[in-house]
């Protein structure tokens, strides 16, 4: 069977500036590095997952991006396809010609320009989208082109929402409930950005599984993990999985069950060989769900809730250590093969 994997959600191109100190308004200051990548919550997790898809020898996975792109010849375009080129590969790993919306009178894709500030560790993000947002029509036709794409009628299908536009990931979502095609379909949602709760809360009875951050968790009043997802389980569908990241705090998982509720949390990872600093930040929440949604797409029957958290955990916390996502697959195999026994190792 084929898991056949499509994220939904926005595609920048960052500009990562290194700088000793934050800027000082009207004066100039001299960027010790630049680094351009692609980014985008969506795109950073299907990368991380075609790693690990590739480096554990899962099964057969189809992994695509549905998003709004400029002009599919355009500079900005080539570059966010070549970014799925890895190392071992030599197409790109994630499909963007059959699931994304192309806008032809654009040349340029949403760009962040990304300040990272060496003396407090912290990042400040500046974006700029000039592209129309996708519009439930045109998700509804790209989902439907996914669905004559599959050979195996009976494929694993699961759709994962960045939830960037509140009111028009409602309608898609609700589309994909009321429509036989999708009817056995998992879909997953992100609860990132507080500014969209009001049009995000409706989606919660629709998902099966729900990823949420810390900040949106501390601003509405809460100061535990455990404590929101408490608050968050009535208005949940059966048998949904509700995760939040907390930082160094680690992070807490729960699943509504016909049998019970089951929680597990795990603290943050550290290292063996000590603590490590942390160089990159930027990308570890769409690492954890790249984690987490490799664990109940290929490990659904042979991992637990609790193996599951706890890889989702190391794999962001490798993350953080590192700039960039390069060569995580590899270090999760490694650790595991060390980790051969351990209560939490799958």
């Amino acid at each position: 069977m084929v898991a056949h994997i499509v994220c939904v959600g926005a595609i920048y191109i960052d500009t990562v500036l290194t700088i000793p100190h934050f800027p000082i308004e009207d004066q100039k200051l001299r960027a010790s590095k630049r680094t351009r990548r692609r980014g985008g919550n969506c795109g950073n997790t299907l990368e991380v997952l075609h790693q690990l898809v590739g480096t554990f020898g899962a099964r057969q996975a189809s992994l695509h991006l549905l998003s709004v792109l400029p002009n599919e010849h355009s500079a900005d375009t080539e570059f966010i396809r070549n970014s799925f080129v890895g190392e071992d590969d030599q197409q790109p790993s994630v499909d963007i010609n059959v699931t994304c919306v192309f806008r032809h009178d654009s040349q340029e894709a949403a760009s962040s320009f990304i300040f990272w500030n060496e003396e407090k560790r912290t990042r400040t993000i500046v974006s700029i989208n000039q592209l129309a947002e996708l519009t439930v029509p045109e998700f509804i036709l790209s989902a439907t082109r996914v669905e004559d794409s599959k050979v195996d009628a009976g494929s694993r299908q699961w759709w994962h929402f960045e939830g960037r536009i509140p009111e028009n990931t409602v309608q898609m979502i609700k589309h994909m409930r009321s429509t036989p095609h999708w009817q056995n379909a998992q879909i997953s949602i992100e609860l990132e950005k507080p500014e969209r709760e009001e049009g995000l809360r409706e989606i919660v009875p629709f998902a099966d599984v729900i990823f949420c951050s810390k900040l949106w968790a501390t601003t509405f009043g809460y100061t535990s993990a455990q404590a929101f997802l408490e608050h968050q389980l009535p208005q949940t569908r059966d048998n949904v999985t509700l995760c939040c990241t907390w930082g160094s705090g680690g992070a807490t998982a729960v699943k509504k069950a016909s049998n019970g509720i089951e929680w597990q949390s795990v603290e943050a990872w550290k290292s063996v060989h000590g603590e490590r600093p942390v160089v990159d930040t930027i990308g570890a929440g769409d690492t954890f769900v790249a984690g987490m949604l490799f664990g109940f797409n290929f490990h659904s029957d042979d991992w637990s809730l609790e193996q599951k958290l706890s890889f989702a955990n190391e794999l962001a916390g490798r993350k953080v250590t590192q700039e960039g996502f390069g060569g995580l697959g590899r270090q999760m195999a490694a650790s595991l093969d060390a980790c051969q026994g351990c209560s939490t190792s799958p």
